[in-house]
């Protein structure tokens, strides 16, 4: 009789817990993932991460700098795993051109909307060394075509970024309509020559770390920094 008292007991609190919503603890709430927010600064450059980080990462690029295919290489994870995702940074991009290789790849990683921009942009530069090469001398004539969407559309194709691109769920009408985009190649241009002239960036990759230019440009060494600054807002 006694048992039977208590199992019924039992049962009469559980139910009583499930009804009242306290059967079992709420767990501890996910951290927010910042690598999805996307936004745009007053420059027009695109920002990954919290818009209120304390810590703010900006980063000169060109696309066909091996320097800066070895950054992403070596450093890309680990930038967005510790440093975007938590909201400790925001991380601006801005593309700096050497070349009209670097004007061609900018435009293909605009292409579409700013939520893709970094998704392109890893992509790129992961794997550049599968398609940054020298023209053979056929293609460095096709480069070479007085009509820019011509030249751009050779480069695209002979770098054989078309098909890399359009692995990322492009049509190439919309990669054409991007390469074809000559006001946002001017303002990129106009965003490296202000870079150069009066931020003092004079090669790639170029770091700027809450508004001054430090001098690391690996990521052992930025890592550093950025771990040094970190500890500065605890």
């Amino acid at each position: 009789m006694l048992w039977r008292g208590f199992a019924a007991s039992a049962i009469a609190l559980a139910a009583a817990l499930i009804l009242t919503g306290a059967a079992a603890p709420k767990g501890k709430p996910r951290e927010k993932d910042w690598t999805g927010t996307v936004t745009i600064s007053p420059q027009g450059y695109h920002v990954q991460g919290n818009p209120q980080a304390a810590i703010r990462l900006i980063e000169y690029v060109s696309y066909s700098c091996p320097h800066c295919g070895i950054f992403e290489m070596e450093g890309g994870d680990e930038l967005r795993e510790r440093f975007i995702k938590p909201g400790t940074v925001a991380y601006e991009l801005r593309p700096f051109f050497l070349n009209e290789i670097d004007k061609t790849v900018s435009l293909l990683a605009y292409c579409g909307p700013p939520a893709k921009f970094f998704g392109n942009t890893t992509q790129l530069l992961k794997f550049q060394h599968d398609w940054l090469r020298n023209p053979t001398r056929a293609q460095a004539q096709r480069w070479s075509d007085p009509d820019w969407n011509r030249r751009a559309q050779a480069m695209t194709e002979d770098l054989g970024l078309y098909a890399m691109m359009e692995a990322r769920g492009y049509k190439r009408a919309e990669l054409d309509k991007c390469l074809a985009d000559e006001a946002l190649a001017a303002q990129l241009q106009k965003g490296t020559e202000d870079a150069f002239y009066k931020e003092g960036v004079k090669g790639t990759p170029a770091f700027q770390l809450n508004g001054q230019l430090v001098p690391e440009n690996t990521w052992p060494a930025l890592r550093q920094r950025l771990a040094g600054t970190m500890k500065g807002f605890v």
